[in-house]
């Protein structure tokens, strides 16, 4: 089983055999008694803010992972990071690479910074699985997430059922200049992908409005003015802080329309539950984060090969199913 040589190649093949038959798993805890080497798994991700509360699942996932594994002395090290500052992150990617991890578990907020921690765990054989946001051109042991991609079009399967075949509908896109737009893009590219798609002829339109400088007090004008001067539009898709466009729906009194995007934070929850919101797409963050700790403790401790990708399911939560998505 340890490949350590003095077999031959019929026994090994028959053990092996036995193994499958069998479903043998071997006594970590007896393993464990042996060893004295204590695991530590780095984790990077931003600190969550009263503005950015989504990250707050996340770590409660993580904690109670820890708690799980701790009795075989695996531990993390968590490093936060101020999501709209790449510096910040800089600097925490030079903290983990200037120490030693048993593993890395990571949000590839920026590119190139992140391309760099994960070189540096190709070079030193440690694994690195990235969540919330994968980055595909990268050779990371694994992603644990949503399919961004899948989750674009599966909302727009959900306008398609709620609006006339005549509507417009406005994609709206709200980032900082330096975040990685991947996540963004791949929504925007699912959802773009159903309309594609849909028979001929057929008279939905879409319209995008985008601002990479974060939210400014301008965008609610332009954003007002594009509802008030287009009588088609009837639903509106955010790839990203759906917290930030509700009030302004609320506040300017633009009724008839249809309200999707992603996250459930208390914003959300508050614009779901009085109707400005319609629909929220779930992450999962906590299992998304518990999940991702067990998985790299299985690889570390385990050995066990993992899958390139751990989609989790695309929850749609509407005010009637609310509850049982929190606490």
């Amino acid at each position: 089983m340890h490949n350590r040589g003095g077999v031959s190649k019929e026994t090994t093949e028959r053990i092996l055999k036995a193994i499958e038959e069998l479903n043998y798993q071997p006594n970590l805890m007896a393993s464990r008694l042996k060893s004295t080497k204590e695991y530590l798994l780095a984790v990077l991700l931003p600190k969550a803010t009263a503005d950015i509360p989504f990250w707050n699942e996340h770590i409660v996932g993580v904690t109670q992972a820890e708690k799980e594994i701790s009795s075989f002395d695996v531990y993390t090290k968590v490093f936060y990071f101020d999501q709209n500052s790449k510096t910040s992150f800089q600097e925490q990617v030079d903290e983990i690479i200037g120490d030693t991890f048993d593993g890395v578990f990571m949000v590839p907020v920026f590119y190139e910074e992140s391309v760099k921690l994960i070189t540096d765990c190709k070079e030193r054989g440690v694994p690195c699985l990235l969540f919330d946001t994968n980055i595909p051109d990268q050779n990371t042991t694994c992603f644990i997430g949503q399919n961004a991609y899948d989750s674009g079009f599966l909302a727009a399967e959900l306008f398609s059922y709620c609006l006339p075949s005549d509507s417009c509908v406005l994609i709206v896109n709200i980032v900082q200049e330096h975040d990685n737009y991947l996540q963004f893009d791949q929504r925007e590219e699912g959802f773009r992908a159903f309309f594609d798609q849909l028979p001929q002829p057929h008279s939905f339109e879409l319209v995008k409005m985008e601002s990479r400088q974060g939210m400014k007090e301008e965008f609610e004008d332009k954003l007002t003015k594009l509802i008030h001067d287009n009588p088609r539009l009837k639903g509106i898709f955010t790839v990203n802080g759906v917290q930030h466009i509700a009030p302004i729906v609320e506040k300017q009194n633009l009724t008839g329309l249809t309200l999707i995007g992603y996250d459930i934070i208390p914003q959300t929850i508050h614009y779901l539950q009085n109707g400005i919101i319609n629909f929220i797409i779930s992450q999962q963050p906590k299992i998304q984060a518990y999940n991702g700790i067990k998985l790299l403790y299985e690889n570390v401790l385990l050995k066990k090969q993992l899958n390139k990708n751990y989609y989790l399911p695309i929850d749609i939560v509407m005010k009637s199913n609310l509850k049982y998505y929190t606490k």
